[in-house]
C-alpha cells in the first residue's frame, strides 16, 4: 500500500517538472530494471529538485489567493455565526494543503493565524415610545345635545307606542250598546219587577230570567250548563227543564238533578236608589241578590258580567224534584 503512494506521488511530481520544463514525461520514466548506473538515484533526485520547499510554499500561496478571491466581502458583515464557518472553512483549506505538502517530503509551511471571528454585531436598541397621554375630558358634565335628542326621541317612541296600543285595546275590546246582549239592560223602576214568588219572566233580547225572591232580583242565564241548550220554565212542575238531556233546576236556578254539573249562571244585577248603586255578589253559597231598597229604585241588568254556578253536589236544591 505504501510502494503504491509512494509511485502515484512520484507519478504527479513528474508530471509538475515536465509541465514546468516542457519535456515529455516519458523521459522521466524510470527503467523497469534499474541498472548499476545510479538511474533509479537520478529519478529520486528530480522529485527531491522537484518537490522542493517552493513549490509547496507556491502551491500553499495559490491556494490561499484561489480561497481569498472566493471569499466576497459581504461575509465580513455578515452575522458572527457566519464569519466564523467562513474562517473555519479557510483554515481547513490551508492545514489540508500544508499536509499535502508535507506528504509530498517539503517541510511544512507554517499555516498563517486564524483571522479573529468578527464580533456579533448587536442590533440597536429601540428606544421605547413614549407613552401616549390619555386624552383630557372636554366638554362640561351633564347631559349634551346628543343626549338630550336621544332621549327625547326614546320618550316620543314610548308615547306613540303606548297610544297604538291603547288605542289597539279600545278597538278589539267588545263594547256593547245599551240593551243588546254583552251590554247593559234597564228594567226601569223595582215596582216593575215581578212580584215575589211569581213565575220568572223571559227577556229574549238579554237571554236571561227576571226572578224576584225574597232577598232580591235575580237575572239567569238560559243557557243550560250541560252543553248550552235553551231550558224552559215547567209551570206544572215549578221549575227549569232543559228538553236536551233533562237537567233539571229549581226557580231560583239551583241543580236539582240531571247530567248538568253544575247551578244555573246569573248576571250582575244593579239596583241604585238615590246615588246608591248595589250589585249582585259571589259567595261559597252561591249569586246573592242585591236588596231593593224602594220601589222607585232603578234595577239594571249587565249581561257582559256573569257569575258561575256552583257544583251540582252543593247545591240547596239537589234532589228535591
Amino acid at each position: 500500500m505504501a510502494n503504491e503512494l509512494w509511485n502515484e506521488r512520484v507519478q504527479r511530481a513528474q508530471q509538475i517538472t515536465a509541465e514546468r520544463k516542457g519535456i515529455d514525461i516519458s523521459v522521466m520514466l524510470p527503467p523497469r530494471n534499474p541498472s548499476a548506473d545510479g538511474s533509479t538515484h537520478r529519478a529520486a533526485a528530480l522529485v527531491a529538485e522537484v518537490v522542493s520547499a517552493p513549490v509547496v510554499a507556491d502551491v500553499i500561496a495559490q491556494a490561499e489567493a484561489v480561497v481569498e478571491a472566493a471569499t466576497p466581502v459581504a461575509v465580513a458583515e455578515a452575522s458572527a455565526p457566519a464569519s466564523e464557518a467562513a474562517a473555519d472553512r479557510v483554515a481547513a483549506a490551508k492545514a489540508k494543503a500544508a499536509a499535502r505538502a508535507a506528504s509530498n517530503g517539503a517541510p511544512a509551511a507554517p499555516a498563517p493565524a486564524a483571522k479573529p471571528a468578527a464580533a456579533p454585531r448587536l442590533a440597536p436598541a429601540k428606544t421605547a415610545a413614549p407613552a401616549e397621554a390619555a386624552p383630557a375630558e372636554v366638554g362640561q358634565s351633564g347631559m349634551n345635545r346628543r343626549e338630550f335628542v336621544t332621549y327625547a326621541w326614546a320618550a316620543a317612541l314610548g308615547l306613540v307606542t303606548l297610544e297604538g296600543g291603547l288605542a289597539t285595546f279600545q278597538f278589539m275590546y267588545p263594547r256593547f250598546k245599551e240593551g243588546q246582549f254583552g251590554g247593559k239592560f234597564s228594567l226601569g223602576a223595582a215596582s216593575g219587577l215581578p212580584p215575589a214568588g211569581d213565575p220568572p219572566r223571559a227577556d229574549p233580547d238579554g237571554k236571561f230570567w227576571m226572578v224576584t225572591t225574597e232577598t232580591g232580583p235575580k237575572a239567569i242565564y238560559m243557557v243550560c250548563t250541560h252543553l248550552g241548550c235553551l231550558y224552559k220554565w215547567e209551570q206544572s212542575n215549578n221549575r227549569f227543564e232543559c228538553p236536551c238531556h233533562g237537567s233539571k233546576f229549581s226557580r231560583e236556578g239551583f241543580y236539582i238533578e240531571g247530567p248538568a254539573a253544575r247551578s244555573l249562571d246569573q248576571f250582575i244585577v244593579e239596583v241604585e236608589a238615590a246615588g246608591v248603586v248595589a250589585l249582585t255578589t259571589d259567595s261559597e253559597e252561591g249569586a246573592i241578590p242585591p236588596t231593593v231598597p224602594s220601589p222607585d229604585a232603578e234595577i239594571r241588568v249587565n249581561t257582559g258580567k256573569r257569575i258561575q254556578g256552583k257544583p251540582a253536589a252543593d247545591s240547596p236544591a239537589k234532589g228535591t224534584g
